[in-house]
């Protein structure tokens, strides 16, 4: 039967709405759905997350013989964590869900849901093929989500009065959090699925065994660097340096590349535009360089990046973590008024995609002015429970540390920050006790 591994639920909706549902067309099958959407959605998102762990997705990446296996789980899971993100975003204060820019993201979402309630699940290795390909479809179609939720929240913030401010921002704050890490989640375990279907030595999908962070830094000093330059005609040096005075094994590590080098990419984007701004007219060669520095202890990698960019107010620091707050000024036209949705997306300068070493889409990222990077970067860190610090020294520079915990050996034995972090979890976040959300 072309239904027999969907959940009880699922299997019950679509008899349903549609008679004969495991017989139906799918035509006939998605204009059904379609009509009952509402209702849908909201029976999936009250469903839990299921929790997977990294030692079975470490499993998944490695064998292929469980491919089908993590198919058919895909195939359950996606249409559920998706359904919670639409009805989280559905309910956002201040008509935040009637911006343009969210509105475009509850769509595509409420999209990807019926293409899968509508498509029969995987049941032989035959089906794997054209799975793979609507995964590979959805982490492509889901790039700029990022852009496209800030460009929303930008556009709803004109509306917002002075008094509603800070209840704005906060609001903002705690559901995006929840968004992120949510969507960090199922990314990861789409990413895992697609990029299993390649061998690439050292790697388990898109966890590799003994990632080498000084490569990773030196590619996304590479990135920063011809962002920099593409925005301010210039980039200061990057120097590369470990204490003990080696690039050994003790700095290789299990992890997942493509998320340090997206953490790094903005740490160093943001100390070259300081650098650069805080240093006006002076040529490459008499900016200050940018240090980072390597460290392997015996809980975490650290990675301490450090630059002689002016540094930040004391009273800016915590504010640098709310979403949408940015040292740089967000764009305005020639008349002074804020872009229009059509012209703010046509600010976005962005670098090519790239992929990293497993064939992995890297998210492409502006230089600054949404205010997204570095909150979004302390999400990917906290992820797996690491940490980005900040200190800073007004009037001369700052100092970024990024803390990374090692995922154990080929994830296994995994340390206690690990064990306790949203990765190991369900890739929620729950900000206080007693909080409820889809």
């Amino acid at each position: 039967m072309p239904m027999s591994h969907m959940n009880v639920a699922m299997r019950t909706w679509l008899e349903r709405l549609v008679p004969n549902a495991s017989h139906a067309s799918s035509v006939i099958r998605r204009k059904a759905l379609s009509k009952n959407v509402d209702v849908i959605l909201g029976a999936l998102a009250t469903k839990k997350a299921t929790p997977v762990s990294l030692k079975d997705l470490y499993r998944y990446g490695q064998d292929p013989s469980l491919r089908l296996s993590h198919a058919q789980f895909l195939h359950r899971e996606v249409p559920i964590r998706v359904s919670q993100r639409v009805m989280e975003l559905r309910c956002l204060p201040f008509k935040l869900s009637e911006s343009h820019g969210v509105r475009e993201v509850i769509d595509n979402y409420t999209s990807y849901v019926l293409d899968l309630l509508t498509m029969d699940p995987p049941e032989t290795e035959d089906d794997l093929d054209g799975f793979q390909r609507y995964m590979k479809y959805l982490l492509q179609d889901n790039t700029e989500v990022v852009q496209t939720m800030a460009l929303g929240v930008i556009q709803s913030k004109r509306s917002i009065n002075d008094k509603e401010l800070d209840d704005f921002r906060r609001l903002v704050d705690l559901v995006l959090v929840r968004f992120f890490t949510a969507r960090i989640g199922l990314r990861f375990i789409m990413e895992q699925f697609v990029s299993s279907s390649e061998y690439k030595s050292g790697f388990a999908g898109v966890i590799e065994s003994f990632c080498n962070p000084v490569l990773i830094a030196q590619r996304a000093a590479e990135d920063a660097s011809q962002l920099c330059r593409q925005h301010k005609g210039i980039a200061p040096r990057v120097h590369f340096h470990t204490p003990k005075a080696s690039f050994s094994d003790e700095l290789h590590f299990t992890y997942i590349p493509h998320h340090l080098h997206y953490m790094l990419t903005e740490i160093l984007k943001n100390s070259m535009r300081a650098t650069v701004e805080a240093h006006p007219k002076k040529p490459m060669s008499k900016l200050p360089p940018i240090k980072v520095v390597f460290v392997a202890g015996n809980e975490d990698i650290t990675i301490k990046v450090i630059d002689e960019g002016g540094g930040i107010p004391r009273s800016e620091i915590k504010p640098i973590w709310n979403f949408f707050h940015s040292t740089a000024e967000t764009p305005t036209n020639t008349a002074g008024t804020m872009h229009s949705s059509e012209e703010m997306g046509q600010w976005v300068d962005m670098i090519r995609e790239k992929k990293d070493e497993a064939g992995v889409i890297i998210p492409a990222s502006a230089l600054a002015g949404y205010g997204v990077g570095l909150p979004l970067s302390r999400l990917f860190a906290r992820y797996f429970g690491g940490d980005i610090t900040i200190t800073s020294m007004e009037g001369f520079g700052t100092d970024a540390y990024l803390h990374i915990p090692r995922l154990g050996t080929n994830c296994e034995a995994l340390p206690a920050p690990v064990q306790m972090s949203p990765g190991e979890l369900d890739s929620t976040y729950v900000p206080y006790p007693g909080y409820t959300a889809y």
